[in-house]
């Protein structure tokens, strides 16, 4: 079977999912160079040193040999380095990202002249840590796990199939979704989750020992302590499939108030039988 060689990968963020796509393209060695770019100076000499990437610059305008860029940053800043990359992308260069906001990015590119319009693959890997930053990256970290990819009309096949290859290196599986589709999916799948970790953690802080706490109450605030930053960017820009999904959440949590204060036992027998059959059928 003929090696995967992807040439050279920039990377534009070197954060925990940045840094981790670095380690696991070197690890694989299906990239001939890894390229990348951050803001920060200290991401830079991090990613450097734990071997994400074999060379970092200081300027994002470097990274104009590659021939695949993936734009690892907050949803709020893909599109400004979208226009940042139209200035130096070669001539057939692939570029995607991983925001965990799809509609508003994806649908700026089909107003937006970008030269790699066609060659643009949205894409969201649903994988994380509550930790950020490349001293967390894991060449692992994407193992087993979905990203999806969020291709239009006008997406170039030949750069959607160089993706879904790239994804599949990195030990992930692609799910290809409509952009509206996915954020309908991260809202539920992954952004709400991270509020209900808050709210947990919140109402656990208020109790006198909440160092009492079983393993389920740590499973489901494991995510609690991620970038406060970065989350309030994601829920503001993902703001109506997030309030979509909080109120289906409301009116959940009312009718389980409601046979509670009821003290009715079939209702309540009913609900945990229906999340029982559900997350059966989710693990199918």
């Amino acid at each position: 079977m003929r090696r995967v060689n992807y040439g050279t990968v920039g990377i534009v963020g070197l954060g925990l999912i940045g840094g981790s796509v670095g380690l696991r393209l070197r690890e694989a060695g299906v990239a001939s160079r890894v390229i990348g770019f951050d803001t920060s100076e200290e991401a830079r000499r991090t990613a450097l040193s734990r071997g994400c990437v074999d060379r970092t610059f200081e300027t994002l305008n470097r990274l104009a040999d590659a021939d695949i860029l993936v734009i690892a940053v907050p949803p709020n800043s893909v599109v400004p380095c979208l226009v940042d990359a139209d200035v130096f992308c070669k001539v057939n260069c692939i570029v995607t990202d991983t925001s965990s906001v799809k509609a508003h990015i994806v649908h700026w590119t089909e107003t937006y002249p970008l030269s790699f319009g066609p060659r643009f693959v949205g894409g969201h890997p649903m994988a994380g840590a509550e930790k950020g930053g490349p001293d967390n990256a894991r060449p692992d970290l994407f193992e087993g796990r979905a990203w999806i990819l969020t291709p239009i009309e006008k997406t170039d096949r030949g750069a959607l199939e160089a993706i879904k290859s790239l994804v599949a290196s990195l030990g992930a599986n692609p799910i290809v979704l409509s952009p509206e589709e996915h954020d309908r999916h991260a809202a539920v799948l992954s952004h709400l989750p991270h509020a209900l970790a808050g709210l947990l953690a919140q109402l656990g802080s208020n109790l006198v020992h909440p160092e009492a706490a079983g393993p389920s109450w740590h499973d489901l605030t494991r995510v609690a302590g991620s970038d406060p930053e970065l989350w309030a960017g994601i829920f503001r820009t993902n703001r109506a499939q997030v309030v979509s999904a909080l109120e289906d959440l409301e009116y959940l949590l009312t009718e389980l108030k409601r046979a509670v204060d009821a003290d009715q036992h079939q209702a309540l027998v009913e609900f945990f039988e229906n999340s029982r059959i559900a997350k059966a059928g989710w693990e199918r």
